[in-house]
């Protein structure tokens, strides 16, 4: 890294230049970086660690589409993709304490969510997330992004998503309940109407 603060600013503004000019990128204009904060103490109280930060989670089954004995899926907000998923587990759980079996579950439930997702004619690829800093309850994303709209590729999706508007809510609970249906139909479970 230099030490030079004219170089090193010149840098960070071709990187921003080379950032703000992709098509995924969904905003125009003059974009500069913003300074980091001082790293804080230590690492943020996320959902579920703490007694004034409940899960949750664990006990709201209103919102569940489909489970079995260890996991659950439940619907996102709808958003511009056409599915919007979290795979959770049942337990209170976070992925360092999964054993091998359930890891090697997490594994052939997600390709089986991604293949159902992905049978959707109006899903082109379906994105999958994890970052763990809201929650201590394992959940994944599953989003299926619109097809053959380009800005919406890759990493450029999850801004996308969250300034365009939402797809109409019925329309989004009919993809969840046929990719629900799909997904029960590889892996038993239940679906819950």
């Amino acid at each position: 890294m230099s030490s030079d603060p004219d170089a090193s600013a010149a840098a960070s503004a071709a990187r921003v230049e080379r950032l703000a000019s992709s098509p995924l990128f969904p905003f125009e204009g003059e974009h500069r970086l913003k300074p980091l904060g001082e790293p804080m103490a230590h690492e943020l109280v996320r959902d579920g660690e703490a007694p004034d930060r409940p899960c949750h989670s664990c006990g709201r089954d209103e919102r569940v589409l489909w489970h079995d004995e260890r996991w659950k899926i439940t619907p996102l907000a709808p958003s511009v993709n056409p599915v919007g998923l979290f795979l959770e587990t049942v337990e209170h759980l976070d992925l360092e304490d999964f054993d091998d079996r359930l890891a090697a579950e997490y594994g052939v439930l997600t390709r089986h969510l991604v293949t159902a997702i992905d049978s959707l004619d109006s899903v082109g690829r379906v994105h999958v997330h994890r970052w763990g800093d809201g929650s201590s309850h394992f959940h994944v994303w599953f989003q299926g992004r619109p097809a053959r709209q380009p800005e919406l590729y890759g990493w450029g999706n999850v801004l996308w998503a969250q300034v365009l508007p939402a797809l109409p809510a019925e329309v989004v609970t009919a993809n969840h309940a046929l990719v629900v249906a799909a997904f029960a139909g590889a892996v038993g479970g239940t679906v819950v109407s």
